[in-house]
């Protein structure tokens, strides 16, 4: 949390590069915030949230093809990703 007393005891200032600095360390302190309180949920909390994120999902994909919308094309999972989940299938 030390960042995010550095990030709103700073002085005012006009300068883009200390106000984006700002930005980044109080959305920085914020993430850690919500990965903390996300830590503290049971696996079957932590599977209703997920659950729930995916049901918002298929629900603003239904939307989208409601409205005539293209579907979302989503970004390709980086290697890393792909070489975790190669490790985690080879210990199962």
């Amino acid at each position: 949390m030390e960042s995010s007393k550095k990030a709103w005891s700073r002085p005012m200032t006009n300068d883009p590069a200390t106000i984006m600095q700002g930005q980044i360390d109080a959305q920085a302190a914020a993430a850690e915030v919500d990965l903390a309180r996300v830590r503290l949920l049971t696996v079957g909390e932590r599977a209703a949230l997920i659950e729930s994120a995916c049901r918002a999902a298929a629900e603003i994909a239904r939307s989208r093809q409601s409205a005539g919308l293209p579907p979302i094309e989503p970004d390709p999972w980086p290697a890393s990703t792909w070489e975790f989940l190669r490790k985690h299938a080879a210990r199962v």
